[in-house]
């Protein structure tokens, strides 16, 4: 077969950015353009040199009717002729994009990932093969640079992230082109790649040959040079801010709690880069968080206002206590109401608590306890039902050492509890009136008294 210079580069990237292993199980993601059939082609010849296993993977997006239906019939018809196992399944990207409130682009993307994904973990395959090339770097770099993106955004396609690989990154499209009329290898040509109403198509058809005919007939290769310089850049930051966490962090099941002093200390850059951080570990990706919502956040902490708070993106909001930075996600809220026995011992799993009560033989000496998850209450003042719940709207109680009522939430904000811990505050109530905001204060109506007879105590645990 012809085409040396392509398989020598195509060698050479795949050594470079340690692709692949010999052995590798590789599965191809082909979806009949010149790229992803070049690259097929190009690892069936390494094939033996490197001893790989090779699977053949489309998704047909039917987005162009018949023409999509072709693509994978060609695709299916090219992996029978290789004699390689072919896997492929159909999506309404439209429809899909619409329900996901997502652009065709980033909708078709994520399916697709998500479904080679899903494949490779059927076949165990090692590596997940794609056929972006250097032409797809630089329009990428563009396409984010008008739209706006910091490092991470301008780092541009990473040659592998997980499982994915791209051994073409390297390549240009015309060195693909001459590599398969060399070798009279066809492939489909995809209509919509021409349609100028497309923000890419109109960088790749209008912008790009214009800075090349005008400016630069190398822009493709400083762009993607430029990418990989900023690529490295970036994952220096990224490695760098994930050890300042470990040390001005902590992190939670649903939250991380940062220490506000320290996290002041830092670099702006860093700052940035450890709040989308942050977003990262909670949600997964960073899909949809922008800068403006990231320079925002970083006024509010400033400011240091505490009790403040900021959606940074979704559900994952960012607040400000007073010594710390609590960036959390927030779920729908789940009523939690449980009916209670005195005395008596039970744990409570969705809180993690135990709650033991009895009836003192003794009346203490100190009717306040200085303990906050104990209560002593007066016995005879207290009516079934008793219950555990988190709060309810319009919450009211007589905080002890107070002559009038006070609202639940008033009472949080005067006590400075976080807004990520106000649902999951228990309330102890009496026949519907809230006997003990647990871990801060008892209701004055049902304090201990020279007059009291009996007196319950009231424990509560972790566990």
């Amino acid at each position: 077969m012809k085409g040396n210079k392509f398989i020598d580069k195509l060698r050479e990237t795949i050594h470079h950015f340690e692709l692949l292993k010999k052995g590798n199980r590789v599965l191809v993601a082909v979806s009949g353009g010149p790229d992803s059939v070049a690259l097929l082609y190009g690892l069936l010849i390494l094939k033996s040199e490197m001893n790989l296993e090779l699977y053949v993977a489309h998704l047909n997006h039917r987005l162009r009717g018949v023409e999509s239906d072709k693509d994978e019939q060609f695709v299916k018809a090219l992996a029978k002729q290789l004699k390689l196992k072919f896997f492929s399944k159909r999506v309404d990207i439209k429809r899909a994009s619409k329900k996901q409130k997502q652009s065709i682009e980033e909708c078709a993307r994520e399916i697709r990932y998500r479904y080679l994904e899903k494949i490779a973990g059927q076949i165990k395959a090692d590596k997940i093969a794609t056929g972006h090339q250097v032409d797809d770097q630089a329009e990428t770099f563009l396409m984010r640079l008008i739209r706006g993106a910091g490092g991470a955004g301008l780092s541009g396609i990473p040659p592998r992230r997980g499982k994915i690989i791209r051994p073409l990154i390297r390549i240009k499209r015309e060195e693909i082109e001459n590599f398969l009329k060399a070798n009279k290898i066809a492939s489909r040509s995809d209509s919509s790649n021409y349609l100028p109403d497309h923000f890419r198509n109109k960088i790749r058809l209008t912008l790009l040959p214009k800075i090349k005919k005008d400016f630069n007939p190398q822009i493709a290769e400083v762009l993607n040079r430029t990418a990989d310089i900023i690529s490295s850049q970036q994952e220096y930051i990224e490695k760098t801010c994930e050890k300042i966490l470990l040390d001005i962090g902590i992190i939670k099941q649903n939250k991380i709690i940062v220490d506000l002093k320290k996290f002041a200390g830092y670099d702006i850059c860093l700052k940035r880069e450890l709040i989308r951080q942050w977003v990262r570990v909670l949600k997964g990706d960073l899909n949809r968080l922008s800068f403006d919502s990231v320079d925002r956040s970083l006024e509010l902490i400033h400011r240091k206002k505490s009790g403040r708070r900021f959606k940074l993106v979704a559900d994952i909001w960012l607040e400000v206590c007073e010594k710390e930075i609590v960036c959390f996600e927030e779920k729908e809220k789940k009523d939690l109401d449980y009916p209670l026995t005195f005395p008596g011992e039970v744990n409570l799993s969705d809180w993690g608590i135990k709650i033991k009560s009895e009836i003192l033989k003794r009346k203490p000496a100190n009717y306040i306890t200085r303990y906050q998850n104990i209560a002593l209450l007066d016995e005879d003042k207290l009516h079934k039902p008793f219950r555990l719940r988190n709060r309810r709207k319009g919450d009211r109680f007589k905080p002890l050492g107070m002559k009038g009522t006070k609202s639940l939430a008033d009472f949080f904000i005067d006590t400075k509890i976080p807004h990520h811990e106000r649902d999951i505050v228990p309330i102890l109530t009496s026949k519907g009136r809230i006997i003990w905001v647990v871990g801060y204060r008892i209701s004055d109506e049902f304090k201990v008294t020279d007059k009291t007879k009996k007196v319950l105590k009231v424990e509560i645990t972790k566990y």
